[in-house]
């Protein structure tokens, strides 16, 4: 049994003991490239993201029977082209009770917000230039604002949580909960939530219905300086129509973990990006290079856990 770890070295000491119990395993981060290369001399790989397991890269694969990926998301590899091959994929998807103690996403989700009503990163550049300027950084209060979650499942619910404890009103929507289960916080549709909420955050998972989610009509439908938050997946929001939003001055603010082609990033770079040059001379956005479950607590529990279940799935197979 051979494995290929392409979290590298970093994974947690005490999971690369179960994986060592399972067979050979070489900790690698090889770039796209060269793991089209090695792909077919493995019978299992645990991943996350960064390499973009497609389905030609699969169609190389002869050996792989098994791909455990430290994420919930899913949008790294084909599923289909997985299924065909006979590939088990092992997620975070769904271990719900394991998920619940994970909130460093959510933490982030809340953090950039902070940040964006406050001003924090460009405060701290002018204080690194010696300049003490209070007057100049009047931020917003989160005290009485609304706050709007788009999809109430465990980050939403951790970040309704936070919004509440701020003072803050919370609606939600989502159509698979029940607002019975929730009498702190008020269902509403959509349109209704774009149109009354001070913050916008968003935690659904990429689909084909929720590609593009917001875009050009959403924005206009928002509150006018709103402010909106995005730690799921780049591609739910349409950038295009979000810069012109942020240019216009309908959306007041944006912190993302995460842009649409990020997946491409190592191979392709992600020199002017339209988001990043504008970042670079505005104090209305913050982009962090998808760290929300970057924690050191998370990371160690999250190998542990996959390495677990990978070693639980062989056995299966065996």
């Amino acid at each position: 049994m051979r494995i290929l770890n392409t979290i590298g070295e970093n994974f947690a000491p005490e999971a690369k003991k179960i994986l060592a119990g399972l067979g050979e395993v070489d900790y690698k981060i090889p770039t796209q490239e060269k793991l089209a290369e090695i792909i077919g001399d493995y019978d299992a790989a645990v991943i996350g993201l960064g390499l973009n397991f497609h389905k030609a890269l699969l169609a190389w694969s002869k050996k792989l029977k098994v791909i455990a990926t430290v994420t919930t998301g899913l949008d790294h590899i084909d599923l289909i082209a997985a299924k065909e091959k006979g590939i088990k994929v092992l997620s975070l998807r769904g271990e719900n009770e394991f998920l619940d103690t994970i909130i460093g996403t959510a933490e982030l989700a809340f953090g950039l917000l902070i940040d964006l009503v406050r001003f924090t990163p460009w405060a701290f550049e002018d204080v690194k230039n010696y300049r003490w300027r209070r007057e100049d950084w009047k931020g917003a209060s989160l005290y009485g604002k609304t706050l709007g979650v788009v999809g109430l499942g465990r980050l939403g619910k951790m970040m309704a949580r936070f919004g509440k404890a701020f003072g803050m009103k919370v609606l939600f929507t989502d159509p698979n909960v029940s607002p019975k289960n929730f009498p702190d916080y008020e269902k509403v549709s959509l349109e209704k939530l774009l149109r009354t909420s001070d913050v916008v955050s968003l935690h659904v998972h990429l689909s084909q219905e929720t590609e593009n989610l917001f875009a050009r009509k959403e924005f206009t439908l928002m509150k006018k300086g709103a402010i909106l938050v995005n730690t799921s997946r780049g591609k739910i929001v349409n950038e295009k129509d979000l810069l012109a939003a942020l240019k216009s001055g309908q959306l007041g603010g944006y912190g993302a973990d995460v842009l649409a082609d990020e997946l491409f990033f190592e191979t392709a770079g992600f020199k002017n990006h339209p988001l990043v040059e504008y970042a670079k001379q505005h104090q209305n956005l913050i982009i962090v290079p998808h760290i929300g479950g970057m924690t050191i607590d998370s990371r160690i529990a999250t190998d542990l856990f996959m390495a677990e279940k990978l070693k639980k799935q062989l056995a299966k197979n065996s």
